[in-house]
């Protein structure tokens, strides 16, 4: 399938990367019980990492955190689903580590609202 030319204008912007891990149950090769257990979903993808609209803090909160919201792009063949744990590292060298809701899939590229729990 031949990309659009809006996908290849976003994709551009991608100079993150994600690492995605999913709970799932696995095959105990010793015991043959099944345990569950975080496999890699996706490694050292291309993405970019962006502030919710939403994340604003209000001008009535003074001196009170506001949790930061963001959102995940990356290319429309890429499904994460609510509450993956997903490591991305910026382009400037920052890295957060937290867990996403489920991707909403344009022809173009995919929405992934995340909650990071802070900076590694």
């Amino acid at each position: 399938m031949k990309k659009n030319q809006e996908a290849k204008i976003l994709e551009k912007t991608f100079r993150d990367r994600l690492t995605v891990y999913r709970k799932s149950l696995v095959v105990d090769p010793q015991t043959q019980v099944s345990v569950e257990k975080e496999v890699t979903v996706y490694d050292n993808i291309r993405c970019a990492l962006s502030l919710d609209d939403n994340s604003k803090p209000d001008r009535q909160e003074f001196h009170s955190e506001k949790q930061s919201g963001m959102i995940i792009f990356t290319s429309s063949d890429v499904f994460l689903r609510a509450n993956d744990r997903a490591v991305v590292t910026t382009e400037a060298g920052q890295t957060y580590d937290g867990r996403t809701g489920k991707t909403f899939n344009y022809i173009s590229h995919g929405e992934t609202p995340y909650a990071p729990e802070g900076i590694a």
